[in-house]
Order: structure tokens, then sequence, then C-alpha cells
């Protein structure tokens, strides 16, 4: 399994990403719930990681 810390690090490409969609489509009518919950909270966790690690843009309308 990868290195958590350098995978936070690491953004996908548009390659990379696309080709974990398609793994993604194969591999999920296999699953059952709980993968299902499992994954969710895996990707949701993700985004916010995404997220957080942007650069926040000044806002003047605030």
């Amino acid at each position: 399994m990868p290195d958590r810390v350098s995978s936070q690090t690491a953004l996908l490409s548009d390659a990379e990403a696309e080709s974990l969609r398609l793994q993604l489509l194969e591999v999920i009518p296999r699953l059952r719930r709980h993968h299902l919950l499992d994954l969710a909270d895996t990707l949701h966790e993700a985004a916010r990681e995404r997220r957080m690690g942007e650069p926040r843009h000044f806002d003047a309308r605030i």
C-alpha cells in the first residue's frame, strides 16, 4: 500500500483519475453495502483533504 503522506500531496493526473474511475466502475457492482460505505467515507475524506490543501483566495466581498 502506498505511503499515506505522499499520497496526500500527490494529485492525480487526468489520465490517472480516468483510470481510477474505470477501475471503480468495474469493482463497484461487486461490493457489499459496508464496502460502499467505507469507499464513500474514504472518498469524502480525500476530497476534504484536497480542499484544505488548496490555497484560499481572498474575497473582497466579505
